[in-house]
C-alpha cells in the first residue's frame, strides 16, 4: 500500500482566489445548506481527524455555528471561507479542497499577482525570485517590510488561517507560505491589484526603500522569466558528504521520489558510513514532506537493530473500507472490519514493514550504531514526520532545527476519497487512513520538538548555507 503526500496547496489557494473574485446569486441559501450538510455527512463517515484533537461536542457545536451563518444572498467567497473553517476542524494537512481545473486556468490569466517568490527565514520575509520586470533596487535576498501599506506581520496574520496544518502546528505555515504560494495567498486576501508598493531592506543595512512593482499573470511564473540566479541548498537533494574523519552528512529530501532507488541509495551510503568508521551521522530531513510508506521504515532499519511497534493501530471508517475492501492493496494488508472500525493487519504495524516495495532487511554490519543528529523543519511532514517520530520514540538521535510540520502521534492520510458537492461543484479530497504512532505525547497536536531550535538565517540564505547543518557540525566539534 502506498501513502503519498497530496498537499495540492497551490490548487487550494487558486480555488480560494477564484471564489474571492465572483458572486453568484443563483446559489440560494437552500443550495448552500445542501452542500454544507453533504460535506459534513461525508467528513463524519470518512475522515477520522474530525474529532481527533478537539472533542466531539465542541466540534459539532462549531459546525452548527457555521451552518447557522449560511444566509441568503451571501457570496461564493463567504460560503467557501466557511467551508475552509470546516476543513480546518479536521486539523489534518492532507485534506484539500479544489475547484474544476478550467476555473483555475481562467483565474491564472488575471494580471494581478505579485511577481515574486519568497522564503520566511526566522520571521524575515526574503525575496527569492522575480518573474516580472526588472526594478532598480529589487534584488534577491532583500527583506520585505510592507506591501501597499500593510506590514508583513499583518499580512501573515491574515494568510496563515488559509494554510491547512496537522494538529495545532505553526512551523508548517511558515514554510508553506513561501515560494509562489505567497503571491496567490496575498491576492486571495487583498484582491486584485495592478501594482504593488513594496518596502524593502537589504541585509545589514538600516536604510529602506519603497519600490513600485507591476503585477503579472500567474502564467508568467516560469523559469524562462526568472530574473535572479537560482539559489540551491544541499537539503533539497539526495546527498552523502564526508565532512571529516568522524562526521558524515546524509540528506534525504523526500520519501516519494520515483527517480531514486531507495534500497540501493541507503545500502550504498551506509556501506560508506561503515567503511569510513563514522562516529557522528547527520541525517537531513528538513525538506522531506513524505512519500511512499516503507521508505522511512527502511531508513530507520539502518539506524537500529531492533524491530519496534511503530503504530498502535492503522484504522479506517466503514464507508471507505466497504467501498475498497476488494482492491489488491487492502487484501494484501489484511484489512478487516471489526465492529465500527476497519483495522489493517498487525504485521503492518512494525518498523520492518516495507509496504509492497519488496525491500530486504539491511545487512547487520551496515546498521549504524554511532551518534545520530536529525535536522527537521516545518516542511518535515507526513512520512518525513513519521521517521522523526520513530527516532524520537526510541531516543535514537538528537533533533536540530524547528518543530516538524507533521504531528508526533501520526496523521490521517493514505488512501483518499474524492467528493464533489452537488450544487457548487467544489471538490474535496478526504484522507481515510488513520496512522496512529505508538506514543503518548504530553501535548497532542504538536510535531517533534527539536533539542536545539535552529531556524535558517537570513545571512545564511544569502550565502547558500544550511544553517542547521553548520550549527550541528560546530556542536559536534566543540
Amino acid at each position: 500500500m502506498k501513502k503519498i503526500l497530496y498537499l495540492s496547496l497551490i490548487f487550494f489557494i487558486i480555488s480560494n482566489s477564484i471564489f474571492a473574485q465572483s458572486t453568484d446569486d443563483s446559489n440560494s441559501h437552500k443550495k448552500f445548506v445542501e452542500d454544507f450538510d453533504y460535506l459534513i455527512t461525508e467528513l463524519k463517515l470518512q475522515h477520522q481527524g474530525l474529532y481527533e484533537y478537539v472533542g466531539k461536542n465542541e466540534t459539532n457545536s462549531k459546525i452548527d455555528s457555521i451552518r447557522n451563518t449560511l444566509e441568503t444572498g451571501q457570496t461564493k467567497l463567504e460560503f467557501y471561507q466557511k467551508l475552509r473553517y470546516v476543513i480546518g476542524l479536521t486539523n489534518e494537512g492532507h485534506t484539500s479542497i479544489d475547484l474544476p481545473r478550467w476555473s483555475m486556468i481562467k483565474f491564472g490569466l488575471s494580471k494581478s499577482f505579485i511577481p515574486l517568490t519568497v522564503k520566511l527565514c526566522n520571521e524575515n520575509l526574503i525575496v527569492t525570485q522575480n518573474y516580472g520586470k526588472e526594478v532598480l533596487g529589487l534584488k534577491k535576498g532583500v527583506k520585505i517590510l510592507s506591501i501597499n501599506g500593510s506590514k508583513v506581520s499583518e499580512i501573515l496574520k491574515k494568510v496563515y488561517p488559509l494554510i491547512p496544518t496537522d494538529g495545532f502546528n505553526k512551523t508548517s505555515k511558515s514554510e508553506w507560505v513561501g515560494g509562489l504560494n505567497f503571491s496567490l495567498l496575498y491576492k486571495l486576501v487583498y484582491g486584485k491589484e495592478k501594482k504593488f508598493k513594496i518596502e524593502v531592506q537589504e541585509f545589514n543595512k538600516n536604510k529602506t526603500q519603497t519600490l513600485t512593482i507591476p503585477a503579472i499573470r500567474f502564467t508568467k511564473f516560469k523559469t524562462k522569466n526568472a530574473k535572479f540566479a537560482s539559489q540551491d541548498f544541499d537539503y533539497n537533494h539526495f546527498k552523502f558528504e564526508h565532512i571529516n574523519d568522524s562526521i558524515a552528512y546524509l540528506s534525504i529530501p523526500s520519501f516519494g521520489d520515483d527517480h531514486i532507488n531507495y534500497e540501493k541509495f541507503y545500502q550504498s551510503n551506509f556501506k560508506k558510513i561503515d567503511s569510513l568508521h563514522i562516529k557522528h551521522l547527520i541525517i537531513d530531513i528538513q525538506a522531506n514532506g513524505g512519500g511512499t510508506e516503507g521508505n522511512e521504515n527502511l531508513l530507520y532499519s539502518y539506524l537500529s537493530n531492533k524491530i519496534i511497534q511503530k503504530y498502535k493501530q492503522v484504522t479506517m471508517l466503514p464507508k471507505p473500507y466497504r467501498k475498497n475492501k476488494d482492491k489488491e492493496g487492502y487484501i494484501e494488508d489484511e484489512w478487516k472490519l471489526e465492529d465500527t472500525i476497519a483495522k489493517r493487519g498487525n504485521f503492518t504495524l512494525f518498523s520492518d514493514y516495507y509496504s509492497d516495495l519488496g525491500y530486504k532487511k539491511p545487512q547487520k554490519e551496515l546498521i549504524y550504531s554511532g551518534k545520530l543528529y536529525v535536522l527537521i523543519s516545518g516542511k518535515t511532514f507526513s512520512g518525513g514526520a513519521e521517521f522523526a517520530s520513530l527516532i524520537k520514540m526510541t531516543n535514537r538521535g538528537i533533533f536540530i532545527g524547528e518543530e516538524t510540520g507533521g504531528t508526533y502521534e501520526g496523521n490521517v492520510s493514505g488512501y483518499s476519497e474524492y467528493i464533489k458537492l452537488p450544487n457548487s461543484k467544489i471538490e474535496v479530497k478526504i484522507p481515510t487512513v488513520h496512522f496512529q504512532i505508538n506514543v503518548e505525547p504530553k501535548i497532542k497536536g504538536r510535531g517533534v520538538i527539536p533539542n536545539y531550535e535552529v531556524p535558517q538565517t537570513w545571512n545564511d540564505y544569502l550565502n547558500g548555507r544550511n544553517t542547521k547543518k553548520d550549527f550541528t557540525i560546530k556542536k559536534i566539534m566543540e
